[in-house]
């Protein structure tokens, strides 16, 4: 182990990382410097100083490998494979697919590749701290360094430190931007003298050492490299030192000198190896074959510390590797990387060989590119999207036709978007659309276009360039167009009151009523899906229920193995919502949950939690619904990302009136962020609601009600503004509700919505008799009794509780109260159970009203201890938590140790008791 120099204060940190490994806990950190600041120097003396204490995962990076998807975490996992066995089935499949050892027809996500490889580590036999390192970092692949990453944020309670060597970049897309740094800068001047003394192994003049450090600005890669070029006599200051230092390119050429004055053969070894991203003795012994050099002639590159050949072939400083293969002449590269294409092709790596094909190409030449074509394919098929935007990018630089080259930058754009790199993805894009102005061209480029804008969190601009691409494609693929109107209406309402002009739902509909489906084509869902959403915005609900009714039955009736299956269920769920048709809104988000789960979707799976668990908050089963969304919110964390709405609706049904108001601040600054502007009518109703279980009616009225129309998805909240308007005496627009819940109950007359309008007409039925409100109320009891869960049956019997209190009927209403009061708070909806408290009080049977505030589930909780409390207090065992949170077993533990200590029980059975309480 070399001395290090002046790094006191980075060795501290660094042994500060693996202490906290040591202790159990997980830490990672990004060294970032420039070339030769010493990053490599501090994870040899990371890795010096932790074995074998630690089980160590080392892999070093090179430039030519960042292309190659999945290949620092290939190499990283490679020896623990053989425990693939002991992580859950879909995640076993997509490292798999992977790397090759399972075969799909769609590629794996790489959400699910990093809940693998997080699964994966988390079944290591061995019990030491693991130490994960990466040196030259920048240069690994962004499908692994997304997953690395994912692992240093997920790994919590886990006896891991994860290191990354890396450039400093100011590039805000970068992987590895998140996680903590640590800057590696030049040495002082002490420091450096020293370095350089070591380096000479003799004393060096003083003038001469300042000369050099300030010539090297205290690099240490340079100080040592300089040390190896000056003379004896420089150094002692005899002889005049060269003007500049040679450092910089400088440092290249001298690379370029060590090489020249080795033997041929051993100069094209260095070339081959230099062309070769595997690293592969095997590999470069085939190919030297052809060149003719073989393992004997590296021992001159040896002597010289040029390289070294062991298990792989690993040059002294990536730099020596940049050098030899720039500076070599095109004609020597083109030889190594055409016996490289041979070599690799009879080791049966298909896209290597067409990488060394493609670099060995001199000019167009389209069977090159054919085969980079196919490559990219099958690169596609294991998941490396960014690979294959590479290989398709490189195809197309080769291929003669104009509109072969332009389709093949197009798909390249697209790959690029799924690997989540959208700068990449735009200068494809721009120039796919340059070469070539075929409407089907122009169309397809600019659904790209919109999946740039969503990639981007900017759903507007994502739907406006649907829209035209509609209108593009229409008049030659009138299917394709009405397909892309499909993605458009989607994406127009997640932004909903948010979407800019032109944008709108209403603009899809427009745009759908333009674009009619051909006479000779069969009607599909989604054709189902626009004409009822056209009809909606064009006409009005009433006109469009039968046609959404039409739709979520085709929608309903598609296989699950469909391509476009999560695509149509989607809208379903939000049309039922529409219509107010709760049974099959359960029914759909139910079977949207359990198909995304079976088949590892993720994005479908973080829609259909959301779902679920809005149809168990609408039917009361709060716990059940808090599960879901603590899922959802788990997810979208994983992710980088953040969601508060399930949180906030939860609280403002708990009654928690203080979380809620926080929370409506976090979700309206996070959907006006984010373009989301579905989230503000959830907003809103969490507003509703929370001032409705305190009895603050005018604040629950104008909540909501200028949202409340044909448009607004919340129909079931319909009666709770009739409740509201008619307190607040504002009889017209309560009669108002009452005739768009009427109409509603008409046409999807499921038991909900008829107990919701026999309890708005006995709330507005002030001036007919006692005996016709009473019977309203009986019939709303008698429908909500129907329901699915006690939320709607709660409610009628308070409303009906309180009325006939007003109607001196005491012993009837306690009663009632009564009832409505065991509901809520089973339900733990605190608010209402509150309120209804109040009632009962008054009428004569005084209850302990529920202190909502103290409900929080533990005030001192985190929010991911109090959704492992809630999950351990619901019976999930660690595991089931470990996979419903996307955390290690090992971070489950540590935090359910915590919450029992600062709720001060001590098993499971007394966690469940506490929230039972």
């Amino acid at each position: 182990m070399d001395e290090l120099f002046g790094r006191s204060d980075e060795r501290t940190e660094l042994r500060a990382v693996l202490d906290r490994a040591r202790r159990g806990m997980a830490a990672a950190v990004v060294l970032r410097g420039g070339p030769g600041s010493g990053k490599t120097a501090l994870l040899d003396y990371v890795q010096h100083t932790a074995d074998p204490e630690f089980e160590v995962m080392r892999f070093d990076a090179v430039q030519s490998e960042a292309e190659l998807s999945y290949a620092a975490l290939h190499q990283l996992l490679l020896p623990h494979l053989e425990r693939l066995s002991k992580i859950p089935e879909p995640q076993r499949k997509a490292l798999g697919q992977v790397f090759g050892m399972e075969r799909s027809s769609a590629p794996p996500d790489r959400f699910l590749v990093a809940l693998s490889t997080l699964a994966l580590v988390g079944t290591r036999s061995d019990p030491r701290p693991l130490l994960v390192m990466v040196d030259d970092a920048h240069w690994i692949d962004r499908e692994s360094a997304e997953v690395l990453v994912f692992a240093a944020r997920r790994l919590y309670a886990d006896s891991a430190a994860m290191m990354f060597a890396a450039r400093e970049t100011a590039d805000p897309t970068d992987p590895l931007a998140g996680l903590p740094a640590l800057a590696v800068d030049s040495l002082d001047v002490t420091a450096a003298a020293r370095l350089l003394e070591t380096a000479v192994g003799s004393v060096v003049h003083p003038d001469v050492s300042a000369r050099i450090v300030a010539g090297t600005g205290g690099n240490p890669l340079a100080l040592i490299e300089v040390a190896r070029e000056l003379r004896p006599e420089q150094l002692t200051g005899e002889v005049p030192l060269p003007d500049p230092i040679p450092v910089g390119r400088a440092l290249e050429h001298g690379y370029l000198r060590e090489a020249s004055a080795l033997p041929p053969r051993t100069r094209t070894l260095l070339l081959t190896a230099a062309a070769d991203p595997t690293n592969t003795p095997a590999l470069l012994w085939r190919a030297g074959a052809d060149l003719g050099f073989d393992p004997d002639d590296v021992a001159a590159a040896e002597d010289s510390r040029l390289l070294v050949v062991r298990d792989s072939v690993k040059f002294r400083h990536p730099l020596i590797r940049s050098a030899l293969y720039y500076g070599a002449a095109l004609a020597a590269r083109v030889q190594v990387h055409a016996a490289l294409a041979k070599a690799t092709g009879e080791f049966g790596n298909t896209e290597q060989r067409a990488w060394h094909l493609a670099a060995a190409a001199t000019g167009p030449d389209e069977p090159v590119a054919a085969e980079l074509d196919r490559a990219a394919a099958r690169t596609r098929v294991r998941g490396g999207w960014a690979g294959a935007s590479s290989l398709l990018a490189r195809a197309a630089t080769l291929t003669p036709d104009p509109a072969t080259r332009a389709r093949r930058l197009l798909q390249a754009a697209e790959a690029a978007v799924a690997a989540g790199a959208a700068g990449a993805a735009q200068t494809l894009l721009d120039e796919a659309t340059a070469l070539n102005e075929d409407p089907r061209h122009r169309g397809t480029a600019l659904r790209v276009q919109a999946r740039i804008h969503r990639l981007a969190g900017a759903p507007g601009q994502a739907t406006a360039a649907l829209l035209a691409a509609a209108r593009e494609l229409g008049p030659v693929d009138i299917r394709a167009a009405r397909d892309i109107l499909v993605e458009a209406l989607v994406q127009a309402q997640i932004s909903d009151s948010l979407a800019p002009r032109g944008a709108t739902s209403l603009s899809v509909a427009e745009a759908s009523r333009s674009l009619p489906l051909a006479a000779e084509l069969p009607v599909q869902a989604g054709d189902l899906m626009l004409e009822a959403d056209s009809a909606l915005r064009l006409e009005g609900l009433a006109q469009a229920t039968q046609l959404f009714q039409k739709a979520i039955a085709a929608a309903t009736a598609e296989q699950a193995a469909a391509p476009e299956f999560f695509q149509l269920l989607a809208p379903a769920c939000f049309h039922s919502v529409m219509i107010g048709d709760d049974v099959t809104f359960h029914r759909l988000a139910q079977r949207m949950e359990s198909e995304a789960t079976r088949q590892s979707s993720v994005m479908p799976l973080a829609l259909a939690l959301s779902y679920s668990a809005l149809s168990e908050l609408i039917a009361g089963h709060l716990a059940e619904s808090e599960r879901h969304f603590d899922q959802r919110a788990a997810l979208e964390e994983a992710r980088g990302g953040e969601l508060h709405l399930g949180s906030m609706l939860i609280a403002a049904w708990r009654g928690q009136a203080e979380a809620t108001a926080s929370l409506v601040e976090a979700v309206t600054e996070h959907a006006t962020r984010t373009g989301q502007g579905y989230q503000l009518i959830y907003r809103d109703y969490a507003r509703c609601v929370s001032a409705l279980s305190q009895g603050r009616y005018r604040d629950a009225l104008l909540s909501l009600d200028g949202r409340m129309d044909d448009l607004c998805p919340l129909k079931f909240a319909i009666v709770d503004l009739v409740e509201a308007a008619t307190r607040c005496g504002q009889d017209q627009r309560a009669a108002e509700l009452c005739q768009l819940l009427a109409g509603l109950a008409e046409r999807t007359p499921v038991p909900s919505l008829l107990g919701d309008l026999a309890r708005a007409r006995a709330l507005t039925s002030g001036c007919g008799t006692a005996l016709e409100a009473e019977q309203h109320y009986l019939t709303a009891v008698e429908h909500h009794e129907k329901t699915r869960g006690p939320a709607h049956r709660a409610r009628s019997h308070q409303l009906y509780g309180e009325w006939l209190r007003r109607e001196k009927r005491t012993k009837e209403a306690r009663k009632q109260l009564r009832t409505a009061y065991d509901l809520f708070q089973t339900m733990g909806a605190h608010g209402y159970a509150a309120r209804t408290a109040q009632e009962l009080s008054a009428a004569g049977d005084p209850v302990q009203p529920p202190d909502a505030q103290r409900r929080r589930s533990g005030e001192e909780l985190t929010a991911q201890e109090a959704r492992v409390a809630r999950l351990a207090a619901g019976g999930a065992t660690n595991a089931e938590i470990a996979g419903q949170l996307f955390l290690s077993a090992h971070t489950v533990d540590y935090h359910l140790r915590k919450v029992f200590r600062k709720l001060d029980v001590h098993s499971r059975r007394s966690l469940r008791e506490h929230y039972d309480s």
